[in-house]
């Protein structure tokens, strides 16, 4: 058995549970929106909490743009002059790799990571992003967009095949009762 096959599948994605969201509405929607976690999952999230309510925050995505608002104003304030820009653009890349390393480790394998190491990656790659941004060159930035989205796409494919067999197990075994 491949680590693929051996990942232990969160029950949460297997089955939507409708009572796992209050009422389906715009907070419920924005909450989402926020945080793109099911309640299951609220782990992967800083929480603020406001007059006692609860906010959830992505921490990977939290990082990510606490790093490109940060990086944007840096460069922009410092007049930042990055020669040659195609190594700015190859350490962005490589930099900005450890978040990719650090999500699809996380999906794809039992590895578990913390909060503290998603928003620390996370910031890190929108540091790099900001770089990529600042450079202007259209080309680079579709580059990164390309990688990020086939990264994603794949990510998504494997954990999609993942999860169908281990309905079709599930399946099996209720019709085999």
């Amino acid at each position: 058995m491949t680590a693929e096959q051996d990942a232990p599948i969160r029950p949460d994605e297997l089955e939507y549970d409708p009572e796992s969201l209050s009422d389906g509405g715009i907070l419920d929607t924005l909450s989402m929106l926020l945080s793109h976690h099911p309640p299951s999952q609220y782990g992967h999230c800083l929480r603020v909490s406001y007059k006692g309510h609860s906010i959830y925050f992505c921490g990977r995505c939290s990082g990510i743009y606490g790093g490109l608002g940060l990086g944007l104003i840096l460069l922009f304030f410092f007049n930042s002059i990055l020669q040659p820009d195609w190594l700015w653009f190859m350490i962005s890349m490589a930099v900005g790799f450890a978040t990719v390393v650090d999500w699809v480790s996380q999906r794809l394998t039992p590895r578990k990571t913390t909060n503290f190491v998603r928003a620390i990656t996370g910031f890190l790659s929108g540091f790099c992003l900001a770089l990529i941004f600042y450079l202007g060159n259209l080309w680079y930035m579709l580059v990164a967009l390309a990688i990020m989205g086939a990264t994603v796409g794949g990510v998504g494919f494997v954990e999609n095949r993942r999860i169908k067999r281990e309905r079709a197990i599930l399946e099996a075994e209720e019709i085999e009762d």
